[in-house]
């Protein structure tokens, strides 16, 4: 008898243990993030402040870091019982150039532009996916993820300054040491010298070698991210 009750309490134990993880992901790492919708809004004071100085053949446009995010958003899903989630990671240590033709319809020939992410500053709302994502983007090694764009397109000229444009930017990513093509979906608004731009693009973490990071043995992830970047740049 002692021992029949011994396998109840030690099974009621196992319940317990398994309620109280599922509660902490829940409740505590859980995260259902949304990808943004439309570029930020520009700050008035850069729209009323702005004085470029680029060349007559070019027009340069700076990203400014403290006015732009870089994030990652993944799905995750906690072990044999289902229960998704979708997590998102910040920064802010994003730096690039768009250098455009004189009238502002496309990207300057033999010109480069492109955006750098600086990895090893995402941040979640939990540190141990923080650790995760390091481990797995092997930060210590790839620090930077880099955009370099190689062609637009659908940029309609007839659209007004102030409202939202939908393009295309094909180019290379470099990634974890490996560099593809990709195609990011963006919208993008123009006002006076200051340029709000939302980029969208969707791969696969064996695409670049990567091995999608585990939490604790607990949580595990999807083969797939999503990487959008929020930039605002300003006519230098």
């Amino acid at each position: 008898m002692s021992g029949r009750r011994i396998v109840l309490f030690g099974g009621g134990a196992v319940v317990i243990f398994i309620a109280a993880v599922i509660g902490g992901w829940w409740f505590l790492v859980r995260e259902t993030a949304e990808l943004a919708t439309e570029p930020r809004e520009i700050p008035r004071e850069l729209v009323d402040g702005t004085d470029g100085t680029s060349s007559s053949d070019t027009l340069t446009f700076q990203i400014i870091p403290e006015e732009s995010e870089a994030a990652y958003f993944v799905d995750e899903e906690l072990a044999q019982l289902g229960l998704p989630s979708t997590a998102k990671g910040t920064t802010n240590a994003i730096e690039g150039q768009l250098v455009l033709t004189a009238d502002g319809t496309a990207l300057a020939p033999g010109a480069e532009s492109m955006f750098t992410i600086g990895l090893t500053t995402l941040t979640s709302d939990q540190a141990r996916r923080d650790r995760a994502v390091q481990q797995a983007l092997e930060t210590s090694s790839f620090p930077f993820a880099t955009f370099t764009i190689e062609g637009a397109t659908g940029f309609d000229p007839s659209i007004n300054e102030g409202a939202q444009q939908d393009i295309l930017l094909t180019g290379t990513l470099d990634l974890h040491g490996v560099q593809r093509e990709v195609t990011w979906e963006v919208e993008a608004i123009r006002e006076a010298n200051v340029i709000s731009a939302l980029a969208t693009v969707t791969f696969s973490f064996a695409d670049f070698g990567i091995v999608p990071p585990n939490i604790a043995g607990i949580v595990s992830v999807a083969d797939e991210a999503t990487l959008q970047v929020q930039l605002i740049a300003q006519l230098i």
